[in-house]
């Protein structure tokens, strides 16, 4: 078995050309991103849905400028982030709505781009369902993926209070000044933001998210998956976990928080493929972790000695 998968796997490695950086991997990728991206986009012109995420975060932010409950407005789907993660959108409130949509889509395709250069990743990546969704809703997961790919306690600690889950990888990574940032913005702006309220109302806000995220899609929503996401990603290192955590373990994700793994997505296409699926109208509750077992097992059959070395995976010093 571990011969032919090494056999198979120099096949998957090869250049679909001599000199060419696109592999014979590559092109199963592309052939599964491209027609999810693709049936994304149209569903999006259909609906006329752009920059929906920005939208719902700047109608918020526009309720707490006039005074009112950011968590309790009606019509489309009801903002549900801490406060902190109003500040981005505090200075657009003004814009008419179709600019805050171009804008907001605008800034996180630039941030994807940006992404996608810095880790060195081919374009097409760009193809990758998490970053096309993401796109299409003009959501922040784009630039704070952006700001942890930058580096740095500030833009860390500027990426926590923008989206609280970008703790995860500061954490596992041992930034803590990030912390430190993040708990100065917070404790600056708090003045002005309303705590009270979402603090009182935090049980009935926490049940809209995971209402609007229909569950959720990472093990969260399906507990007997949690303990096997778990050893997966202790199996597959601090490193990749770091990056991984979020979308395996997060509650009430979306399918555009998968951004947030750009930093390792290489490493692991299997987890890379499971992501794609729940970007879609059907939405498959935890697959994520049917990538993440199909990624251990596919190492450990390669190196199974490594695979068990707690110290080579970088757990311990």
């Amino acid at each position: 078995m571990r011969g032919l998968i090494d056999r198979l796997a120099r096949v998957l490695e090869q250049p679909i050309m001599t000199g060419a950086r696109t592999r014979m991997g590559d092109l199963i990728l592309i052939a599964w991103f491209a027609p999810i991206t693709a049936f994304n986009v149209i569903q999006s012109i259909v609906n006329w849905a752009f920059g929906w995420d920005g939208l719902i975060y700047t109608h918020a932010a526009r309720a707490l400028l006039a005074g009112q409950n950011p968590w309790a407005l009606a019509g489309m789907d009801q903002f549900a982030g801490p406060p902190p993660s109003l500040i981005p959108f505090l200075p657009f409130t003004w814009l008419p709505d179709p600019m805050v949509a171009a804008g907001s889509m605008a800034v996180a395709g630039l941030s994807a781009v940006y992404v996608v250069r810095r880790l060195g990743l081919p374009a097409w990546w760009l193809l990758f369902p998490p970053i096309s969704v993401g796109i299409l809703a003009g959501t922040t997961a784009l630039p704070v993926t952006a700001l942890l790919v930058f580096g740095g306690a500030v833009a860390g600690g500027a990426a926590i209070a923008a989206r609280v889950y970008a703790a995860v990888p500061v954490a596992l990574l041992g930034r803590w000044r990030g912390f430190a940032v993040a708990a100065a913005i917070v404790v600056i702006s708090a003045p002005f933001l309303d705590w009270p309220q979402y603090l009182g109302d935090f049980a009935k806000i926490n049940a809209t998210l995971t209402d609007q995220a229909k569950g959720g899609q990472s093990a969260a929503a399906v507990p007997w998956l949690i303990p096997i996401a778990i050893v997966c990603l202790l199996l597959l290192g601090r490193r990749r976990a770091a990056w991984l955590l979020v979308p395996a373990l997060w509650p009430a994700t979306q399918g555009y928080y998968g951004v947030i793994a750009l930093p390792v997505i290489t490493e692991v296409p299997l987890v890379a493929v499971a992501m794609a699926v729940n970007n879609v109208p059907i939405i498959v509750p935890g697959f994520i972790v049917a990538g993440l077992v199909a990624q251990v097992t596919l190492e450990w059959l390669r190196a199974p000695t490594r695979s068990l070395d707690v110290r080579a995976l970088g757990w311990r010093a």
